[in-house]
């Protein structure tokens, strides 16, 4: 079988994409599958094609359309949100990993708060706030203030790897979280801080793997805590009870459900310290580097980083 594996893209998640797309290319070929890497985002060789980087170029090319199976490795951007499933619908490619709607819908973090309400999981209070441009910030800023108490969390609506996060903890933090979130998005998120313990439940074809315990070594779980070999401990399963356990599980389980998700997904929570545990958001593109939190909830319920993406490619076929 051969199966090309989509790396990189246009995103500000592209480093990690390529680590990812590294991982799951190399455990392809010691499955012994024919795997081959295909970065949409490094523009097209043959410049009489006069195409620019980007997911048009990808249905151009014979190594995607000559695939049988297309790895989606791509995080953020065009990758995440739907436009590459689309596209790879329309070339009539099999794909890992969930569909144009769900990815849409998953990408869009409000509109995931308001399905979670929907089905009662809990989720922090939030709003949804549209910048037209920079003037509109300390409008923002303000109704910000009325409308929450601080610590609260400042992000991206349409972002991951916690790129364009801020933790805001006083009231003058304020304008410095909201630009630096506008530089990354037009849809800026605003959440109440849970403090607490940081947990992710991966969902592998509807059911759901060991919960795992993310204890960053200081501050929050950003960027570099998440991609820095020693920034972060990790216990999987995690020291929490059965009962906390199986209820993010289940969770986790009908939100897969409920936005119709295909392959695996991550859905993250904080639990605080009464041990209620709040839905932060739902990742249908999650890493698959060597500190990726899905691989290890899939090695504590026995299946390798080969298993896995085999499994993925398995999957893939039968859609």
């Amino acid at each position: 079988m051969r199966v090309v594996v989509l790396v990189g893209g246009q995103s500000n998640e592209r480093e990690v994409s390529l680590k990812s797309g590294q991982a799951v290319y190399d455990a392809l070929v010691r499955k012994g599958f024919k795997a081959e890497v295909f970065d949409p985002g490094a523009g097209t060789p043959n410049t009489s094609d006069r195409l620019p980087p980007g997911p048009l170029w990808m249905i151009r090319s014979s190594t995607v359309l000559n695939s049988d199976v297309v790895f989606v490795a791509l995080h953020g951007g065009s990758g995440e949100n739907g436009q590459v499933q689309c596209l790879l619908d329309l070339a009539g490619k099999r794909y890992t990993g969930s569909g144009m709607l769900a990815s849409a819908i998953a990408m869009n973090k409000a509109l995931t708060k308001r399905l979670m309400t929907m089905v009662d999981v809990i989720t922090p209070k939030h709003a949804l706030y549209r910048v037209a441009d920079k003037g509109d910030l300390q409008r923002i800023g303000a109704e910000v203030l009325d409308c929450f108490d601080v610590p609260l969390i400042v992000k991206p609506n349409d972002g991951g790897s916690t790129i364009g996060l801020t933790k805001v903890s006083e009231s003058g933090q304020i304008a410095q979280a909201l630009e630096k979130c506008f530089r990354e998005s037009r849809e800026i998120l605003v959440e109440t801080f849970i403090a607490g313990r940081e947990l992710t439940v991966a969902v592998l074809d509807g059911e759901p793997l060991p919960v795992v315990e993310i204890r960053p070594k200081e501050g929050l779980y950003d960027y570099v805590a998440k991609y820095t070999k020693g920034k972060s401990e990790y216990l999987v399963p995690a020291p929490i009870t059965d009962e906390q356990s199986a209820s993010m599980q289940q969770d986790a389980a009908k939100l897969y459900g409920l936005l119709g998700c295909k392959g695996v997904v991550r859905v993250d929570f904080i639990m605080d310290q009464s041990g209620t545990g709040y839905c932060l958001e739902v990742n249908t593109s999650p890493g698959m580097t060597e500190l990726s939190l899905v691989p290890m909830a899939a090695r504590e319920s026995g299946m390798s980083f080969d298993d896995l993406v085999e499994r993925l490619v398995q999957l893939a076929t039968k859609q």
